[in-house]
């Protein structure tokens, strides 16, 4: 495959300028006028040959006819690049790959040109901000204490309205925001719909699938509550477990019936990817199917969604449907090489690094076929052979975790449904300018940013 990727446009620009294009514009517009030519050229050159309306890309970018002489003029495109570039998803495997400063600095390039290096645009009143954040966090109005700030109009300072946004998340009220904000965006909304066969899963109860939605619902609350960097929801070393559920995980010492926190000294079990609630929605469940399975295509697409915020390819025309009564895993690995494992490669093995879970969470080390593989790779080459490595793997890309999150965020805070589709440009400047203003990152910060500007258009 003839392909480059847009991140190799820096490799070529950033020997001679390693300013981003603003600065460039403003000091050195010979040097800018330059690097703009460079960029285009390496386009045109490394990256049209699969993005053409003949050999089309998974992305369906249509690069023979992009300009690259004015990132500002294509945002739709650059912003889409933006993404790939940060969650380290393109170039694909086997591609050259720029080095991380590289990388970093087309991605200040980027921001610059689309304004999302601009300053926040915080111009709401308090009285707005005050609405808003109630309505945000709780699901309903302000309360005397919120109140108070917005009377004495104290809300458009920084620091006074990310205390109010610790005090409210530290409320019981906050459980609207995880319901209404964090269900719908996991998909957790669908747990409720697995329905297990009891043929191959004769243990399994209702109850403890109840007990998997308390314990994510009791995890998100923790991390909202302690105000941690949202990068936690990956990596926390602790969950919360009744028996039920630490005797499903094979963790000793929980008795009763009541849920309570618990360190995890098993490192598989750590954040969201070791909880049963994620395991399960992203198998084989649904009424009136026949297998139980794990399905690699599913979880690697929900990791590449939530975590990374680049959408996987697009399903190949034509596909092959797997055998039925087998597990999927080993049979996609051994499909033909060209289409299937060609495009497979690039995100598959997501979900083959969480093989070791089976289709209720629970460990395992065989399935139906033999000795699980959880073997694979990123994209860019860093071994994801189970679910520590994978984790890790994904840690090196924090940056794309919590613009992916605050994308969400942002748009919510506007008004609209987690998961409504926006245009990746506006999302992506709002998000960015959040993200540069809020300072740790963490929830408090996070949320105050986000409401301290207007709704997104």
């Amino acid at each position: 495959m003839r392909i480059a990727s847009i991140a190799i446009l820096l490799a070529s620009v950033t020997a001679g300028a390693a300013l981003p294009l603003h600065a460039a514009d403003s000091g050195r517009p010979g040097l800018a006028k330059q690097t703009r030519h460079q960029a285009s050229l390496v386009v045109n050159t490394y990256c049209a040959g699969c993005h053409n309306g003949t050999m089309r890309s998974p992305s369906n970018a249509l690069l023979d006819r992009f300009d690259g002489a004015a990132i500002g003029d294509n945002p739709d495109a650059w912003s889409r690049a933006y993404r790939q570039i940060q969650a380290g998803t393109m170039p694909p495997v086997g591609a050259r790959r720029p080095d991380r400063r590289s990388a970093d600095t087309l991605l200040a390039s980027i921001e610059a040109s689309l304004g999302a290096d601009r300053p926040l645009p915080a111009d709401a009143s308090s009285q707005e901000i005050g609405e808003r954040l109630a309505s945000l966090l709780w699901n309903g109005a302000p309360d005397a204490a919120l109140l108070d700030d917005v009377r004495r109009d104290r809300l458009t300072n920084p620091a006074i309205l990310e205390r109010q946004v610790q005090r409210m998340l530290a409320d019981d009220r906050a459980e609207a925001f995880v319901s209404r904000f964090f269900v719908p965006w996991l998909g957790l909304d669908k747990l409720a719909k697995a329905e297990p066969n009891k043929a191959y899963f004769p243990g399994f109860t209702s109850s403890l699938r109840d007990d998997m939605a308390t314990e994510t619902d009791l995890f998100l609350r923790s991390q909202l509550r302690e105000d941690r960097d949202p990068i936690e929801l990956w990596n926390a070393d602790y969950t919360f477990l009744n028996e039920e559920l630490a005797r499903h995980y094979g963790v000793a010492g929980v008795t009763g019936s009541t849920f309570r926190r618990v360190p995890l000294p098993m490192p598989e079990r750590h954040g969201l990817l070791g909880q049963g609630s994620i395991l399960m929605i992203t198998s084989r469940h649904q009424q009136g199917t026949s297998a139980p399975y794990t399905s690699p295509a599913s979880r690697s697409t929900w990791v590449e969604r939530h975590f990374l915020g680049a959408p996987p390819p697009q399903p190949f025309p034509g596909a092959l449907p797997v055998k039925p009564g087998l597990p999927i895993t080993p049979q996609v690995r051994a499909l033909a090489v060209n289409p299937c494992v060609n495009c497979h490669r690039n995100f598959f093995p997501l979900g083959y690094a969480l093989e070791n879970f089976d289709a209720l969470g629970r460990w395992r080390t065989r399935d139906e076929a033999g000795p699980v593989d959880a073997s694979g790779a990123l994209v860019d080459g860093t071994p994801a052979n189970g679910v520590v490595q994978l984790r890790a793997a994904l840690l090196q890309y924090p940056e794309a975790f919590r613009t992916t999150i605050v994308e969400k965020l942002v748009a919510y805070a506007s008004g609209e449904p987690p998961n409504t589709a926006r245009p990746v440009p506006e999302t992506l400047v709002r998000a960015r300018q959040v993200l540069h203003a809020a300072t740790p990152v963490r929830w408090s910060s996070l949320i105050a940013a986000a409401v301290r500007a207007n709704p997104l258009p």
